[in-house]
């Protein structure tokens, strides 16, 4: 019962917001323009789902996305536990990381279609400029928060570096990397859709670009949606993993 009235909250507040959208269109003078409505969002979802654009440029986003994360957590995780493990490195990064993190990728996007083209390398490429940086801090802040006590017990005990690796590295760093993961969604996201604004031949970003050349706000607006849900169904896909791998903590996230 707990888990059910949130949720049936949550459903009441989105059919809240979609009939509100709904009356705002339709009686508001010109919002129709301006932000379309959802029953012509939803027969546009429909229609590009049946003839074949729907996939033809949700797909080359996801996988833009996923790569971004997915590449993004590799050189994350490598760059954290160099920082973690050296204060030499992280003395002689630190500057770096910081200025790359506040650099507006928006400003960026164009200099990586210039370098990898307008395929989908510069997207993945942009997608792992900003995700890394997440991953980097959440990965050293993980390695900072061990127990050095336990490590010294089982130190003491001869643990290998194997055991001393499953057994207390892992179980740390796991809550850190899992939201990182959960962070790292809507940026890698973020990431591809700016790529393919500036430069693509397809994808969802691609697709706003060219409803608003032609003043298509129904399209613009059913891209946006579509990215919304594609975000929400990676997150809780890894939330879902999450209550698997933290089953033993009595909680469903980490929350870092």
């Amino acid at each position: 019962m707990r888990g059910a009235v949130p949720r049936a909250a949550s459903w009441g507040l989105a059919a809240l917001l979609v009939a509100g959208w709904q009356a705002a269109g339709s009686a508001v003078p010109g919002a129709r323009a301006l932000v379309s409505t959802p029953v012509l969002v939803a027969r546009r979802i429909v229609e590009i789902a049946g003839n074949g654009v729907l996939w033809h440029n949700l797909v080359p986003t996801l996988e833009e996305t996923v790569g971004g994360l997915a590449l993004g957590l590799v050189v994350g995780v490598a760059g954290g536990v160099l920082m973690a493990r050296s204060r030499f490195a992280a003395t002689v990064l630190d500057p770096y990381v910081v200025g790359i993190n506040g650099l507006p990728r928006v400003a960026l996007g164009p200099f990586f279609v210039v370098w990898f083209g307008i395929g989908i390398l510069s997207k993945v490429m942009l997608a792992v400029s900003i995700v890394f940086v997440v991953v980097l801090f959440n990965t050293r802040e993980g390695i900072a928060s061990i127990d050095a006590d336990l490590v010294d017990v089982l130190r003491s005990m001869r643990a290998s570096r194997w055991q001393m690796l499953r057994t207390v590295v892992l179980p740390s760093l796991v809550p850190w990397l899992l939201a990182s993961i959960k962070i790292g969604i809507g940026l890698a996201l973020t990431g591809a859709v700016v790529g393919e604004l500036v430069g693509a031949s397809a994808g969802l970003g691609w697709y706003i670009t060219n409803s608003l050349n032609i003043i298509d706000m129904t399209g613009a607006v059913t891209a946006l949606l579509v990215m919304g849900v594609l975000a929400m169904a990676m997150y809780y896909a890894v939330l879902i993993v999450e209550r698997r791998l933290l089953a033993w903590r009595g909680e469903p996230g980490a929350g870092h």
